[in-house]
């Protein structure tokens, strides 16, 4: 795994490439984007299954990506604005088609991608869309992604730590009673640390993204998208037409080796088809 800085007119964006099997060199490339908050760190376990080239991004403002700039007019970031980083770093790096992976956070953008097609797109997988229902969006842009403001008593730190274990206890994770409970469990004390490191680099984005990303209109970018698509269940709905990858969500940081195992052939299988 080589790590790099792509730069952009908007900043710089950091990356995780790896080369693969050379014999599938053919293949395109496959961008893969992460959710928040974390990294594109998140997805590493997954991304060296693949033997196709990959280059997983963390997103504007997460991991060590600098932060989109601020809008003239102090507007709230769109999922455009984070795509438009995105994109300008995929086509310095690719001349080629690419495949594009994107879960929850990382589904949005994978989507703008695919629909704008300024950087030519051949398949897409959407690993965990979570279309939020109508009635609960007011209460996740106001909750789930509290404002981070560093402590002189270290306040902050519990705080990220706390978010970061409850996500995998309750969803949303604010919600801490039996009625939100997850069916997991926790992870291994050393992954909720790297799940908290890289969430403390991407606090002060956190918020915009995940506002940005709730607001985004996954049903009707979901029904324009006209490449072929792996999608989650979560998004048959939209698209009956659709295979679905038969597998639940999981983040490769804590998903176990035999099912992230099958979960990367069926994507491989998908992409290679």
């Amino acid at each position: 795994m080589k790590r790099l800085f792509i730069e952009t007119s908007k900043g710089q964006l950091h990356a995780r490439f790896h080369a693969g099997d050379s014999a599938y060199a053919a293949l395109p490339p496959l961008v893969m984007l992460h959710a928040a908050p974390g990294s594109a760190l998140m997805l590493a376990n997954l991304q060296l299954r693949f033997k196709q080239r990959t280059l997983a991004i963390d997103l504007p403002g997460m991991g060590d990506s600098d932060s989109l700039p601020m809008a003239a007019d102090n507007a709230e970031p769109t999922i455009g604005d984070f795509t438009g980083m995105i994109e300008e770093a995929v086509s310095k790096t690719f001349k080629e088609p690419i495949d594009v992976y994107g879960t929850l956070s990382g589904v949005r953008v994978a989507l703008e991608i695919a629909n704008r097609q300024s950087v030519r797109v051949r398949r897409v997988v959407l690993d965990g869309i979570g279309i939020p229902k109508p009635e609960q969006l007011d209460e996740l842009l106001a909750d789930y992604a509290p404002e981070f403001v560093p402590d002189i008593n270290g306040n902050h730190l519990m705080n990220t730590f706390q978010l970061c274990r409850d996500q995998y206890l309750f969803y949303p994770w604010y919600a801490r009673d039996a009625d939100h409970r997850r069916p997991t469990g926790l992870p291994s004390a050393t992954a909720l640390h790297t799940k908290v490191m890289e969430s403390l680099k991407s606090a002060a984005a956190f918020r915009p993204l995940i506002r940005a990303a709730f607001r985004y209109n996954c049903a009707t970018a979901l029904a324009a998208l006209k490449q072929p698509a792996l999608i989650t269940a979560d998004g048959s709905a939209v698209r009956a037409d659709l295979p679905v990858l038969e597998f639940p969500p999981a983040e490769p940081l804590t998903c176990p080796p035999d099912l992230l195992d099958k979960r990367a052939a069926r994507i491989s299988a998908f992409l290679d088809s």
